[in-house]
């Protein structure tokens, strides 16, 4: 049975060869990107061609170049590179292939028979015409070698919901250890859905600090996550987008710019700089509602068994950003309108009038 040994650039003197890779299909020099680049038949490729008429032939400085040239021609399949006194080395395109045959090579001393690889992975296929690989449905990058970040870029990469703007599909935010699977909003740019919550399927929101942090979902409740939601919102820009519904005029979204989630270390902390309701659909600040103390902004997470100082967490029943006192506007409060109003889901309407909450939605988009 044939064996094949792989080439591989390494540091040394290959790198500049790598580099002249790099400026043609425009990407880094990082190692990321050295890949397993062709394949040299051991045994019977050196000393020796494929012999059939080439596409063209051309002078280079060396293998990586007659690579490149060859990757370049939608053509050329394979090449034959050799040894010339007078110019150094001259690498033959090919039309074909040796089918991992030697005996479909001949002897030819001072030359060695090269057949390129696809260097796209996940499936990708490389693209003559844009100098890149085209990548299969959650994958980008100039190889295929990553998972989108967000919902955001892969709207921006062209990604579009199958039969209807909300698509399930696995997610990498930059610097997170491992693949999440989220919920897009593939439309207005592209939002990574983090929380639904309806009236129609309660659910027990008083949940451990373990269990908010890993997220959930039912078949009507959905929660990301705060380890997820914290290397989402901290990529790039971030924007949370909160619609809320409820009684009354409670019927509308809230925005809230340089949105971020801080690390399990700080508690999950919640910042922003900002907020504005929607133009013509909007609703109050509830992450500001009553006296400065129970403003959010700045202050961590806290569950039952994870409890805040003042305790909110433990007498509200469910895990929430709490500040120095307890807030009203706990979103994760029981929809139950036959509760206490201290202990039920409340927002601000857009005339910042205080209504008990039925469904609210919330979603993230990172600027990209």
């Amino acid at each position: 049975m044939m064996h094949s040994t792989q080439i591989i650039f390494q540091d040394g003197p290959h790198v500049p060869v790598v580099c002249i890779f790099v400026m043609l299909v425009d990407i880094s020099c990082s190692s990321v990107f050295r890949e397993k680049f062709f394949t040299v038949m051991s045994g019977c490729s050196n000393g020796a061609i494929l012999p059939v008429t080439p596409v063209s032939s051309d002078i280079v400085a060396s293998q990586g170049q007659c690579l490149v040239n060859c990757l370049g021609d939608s053509s050329c399949m394979s090449v034959n590179l050799c040894d010339d006194p007078q110019s150094g080395q001259v690498c033959h395109k090919l039309p074909e292939t040796s089918n991992g045959s030697c005996s479909d090579l001949r002897a030819a001393a001072g030359c060695v028979f090269l057949e390129p690889v696809n260097a796209c992975h996940h499936g990708g296929t490389y693209n003559d015409s844009v100098s890149k690989c085209d990548c299969y449905d959650d994958f980008t990058g100039p190889y295929c070698e990553r998972r989108y970040r967000d919902c955001s870029e892969a709207y921006i990469g062209g990604m579009r919901g199958r039969t209807s703007n909300y698509r399930i599909t696995s997610k990498q935010p930059l610097n997170a250890p491992r693949e999440y699977e989220v919920q897009c909003y593939l439309a207005f740019e592209g939002w990574t859905i983090i929380e639904e919550r309806r009236s129609d399927c309660q659910n027990d929101y008083n949940k451990t600090w373990a269990e908010y942090k890993t997220g959930w979902t039912t078949s009507c409740n959905i929660w990301l996550g705060l380890e997820t939601l914290h290397y989402i919102s901290n990529q790039r820009r971030a924007k949370l987008n909160i619609f809320v519904r409820g009684t009354g005029a409670l019927n509308g979204h809230r925005y809230y710019d340089n949105f971020r989630i801080g690390d399990e270390a700080s508690g999950y902390t919640l910042t922003y700089s900002g907020s504005h309701a929607h133009s013509h659909k909007g609703t109050g600040n509830g992450f500001e509602y009553g006296g400065a103390s129970k403003h959010i902004n700045g202050h961590s997470f806290a569950t039952w068994d994870h409890p805040d100082p003042s305790g909110c967490a433990v007498n509200g029943g469910a895990g929430w950003w709490y500040g120095t006192d307890c807030p009203l506007t706990n979103l994760h409060k029981k929809f139950d309108t036959g509760t206490s109003a201290s202990n039920m889901a409340q927002w601000l309407d857009n005339n910042d009038r205080l209504e008990n909450v039925d469904f609210f939605k919330a979603k993230i988009k990172v600027f990209w």
